[in-house]
């Protein structure tokens, strides 16, 4: 199993880690490049999510360009693709987000968790159909043993199949330990 840190700090160095702020949001975007240069060897994603930015033109242009400017990530992440409440995807902007992103990851991040369970495999299954290798599903506030809070994200799994990567977003070791006892999974996100 893969265990992906969130991170935001230069000295910590993980294998796989998420460069953010603790709320998924851009990192200092020198910290991309400067750990490629530290740690050639580590996998690092950077998010996408420019909370503060209310135009929705000018919010996707600052995204675009901050892909454009990062040549060195892995991989991105981001929540600010979904419309109307969760309820459906910009599907214009991921296709032309994943035009950019090309061969490297594209990942929706942990907001996924807050589609309705009724949309969730549909949202997916456009996802997946836009080259999207990756979903969050943001399970820090869940109990791990509670079976029936659980249980979208087991559904969820077994109708991403191997088609993208389902990635819950734990807040510790022990809680990642607690939940893949429950449900098996290949990669795993420690945001704590």
């Amino acid at each position: 199993m893969k265990t992906i840190h969130l991170n935001h700090e230069l000295s910590k160095n993980y294998t796989s880690e998420i460069l953010a702020k603790p709320d998924f949001s851009t990192p200092n975007l020198v910290l991309p490049g400067m750990k490629k240069a530290l740690y050639p060897g580590s996998e690092h994603f950077v998010s996408l999510n420019h909370w503060e930015e209310t135009d929705p033109f000018l919010h996707h242009n600052i995204i675009v360009e901050t892909v454009r400017m990062l040549e060195d990530a892995d991989g991105f992440i981001t929540d600010q693709i979904f419309e109307d409440r969760h309820h459906h995807i910009n599907l214009q902007f991921v296709s032309e987000l994943s035009n950019l992103i090309g061969s490297r990851h594209f990942i929706a991040g942990p907001s996924f968790s807050s589609v309705p369970p009724f949309l969730q495999s549909r949202l997916l299954d456009e996802l997946v159909s836009h080259d999207v290798s990756g979903v969050m599903f943001d399970v820090r506030d869940i109990d791990p043993d509670d079976f029936n809070a659980l249980q979208p994200l087991a559904k969820l799994k077994i109708h991403a199949k191997k088609r993208i990567a389902l990635i819950p977003v734990v807040k510790d070791e022990a809680q990642k330990k607690a939940l893949t006892r429950n449900i098996p999974f290949e990669v795993v996100c420690v945001a704590g």
